[in-house]
């Protein structure tokens, strides 16, 4: 086999390996949120249009707010419509990276793979987060959002934050 067809061979094994690294990965992720995360209700700030759609897209996420509740009340969803109002025009302390990265976010409707804490002097002193994560249609209720909430998995340690949607417990129940 001349040199180019080891050449190719070689890419094509470091792409396998890589993928297979990858999904790995994601898999420990997710096996450690479902052990050591809690259950949490995020608001949806903003969401890929698609997901409220039957038919999907390629990819779709959702910009959220939560706190460590898991708490789906009305009172509950209004404090986190008022938070995400009182970030319009969100300007951040620029000594504060996490600040940044949410303004960053929120400028450019773009995702950002990490968990911040909103500012207290956004929320009021209360305990708010700021996540972007993909929205799993097999864990809605209708297999599209119809609500203005999701459940996450959340790890939310100084040094660890993460998360990921997980089902909703109501939508478990129906098909046990």
């Amino acid at each position: 086999m001349p040199i180019w067809g080891w050449v190719c061979v070689g890419l094509v094994a470091l792409v396998v390996l890589g993928l297979a690294l990858i999904i790995w990965s994601e898999g420990q992720r997710e096996k450690r949120l479902q052990r050591d995360g809690q259950t949490v209700v995020a608001r949806v700030i903003l969401a890929n249009p698609s997901v409220y759609d039957e038919k999907p897209a390629g990819f779709e996420f959702a910009f959220l707010l939560f706190t460590r509740d898991a708490d789906p009340s009305e009172e509950h969803l209004a404090f986190l419509a008022q938070v995400a109002e009182d970030l319009e025009g969100f300007e951040p302390d620029e000594d504060d990276e996490d600040e940044k990265k949410l303004a960053w976010a929120l400028e450019t409707q773009r995702t950002m793979g990490a968990v911040v804490r909103v500012p207290d002097r956004v929320t009021g002193g209360r305990e708010v987060y700021f996540a972007t994560t993909p929205v799993t249609r097999r864990l809605l209720p209708d297999g599209r959002l119809t609500l203005e909430y999701i459940f996450l998995r959340a790890i939310l340690k100084d040094d660890q934050r993460e998360v990921a949607m997980t089902g909703y417990p109501s939508a478990r129940r129906k098909r046990e």
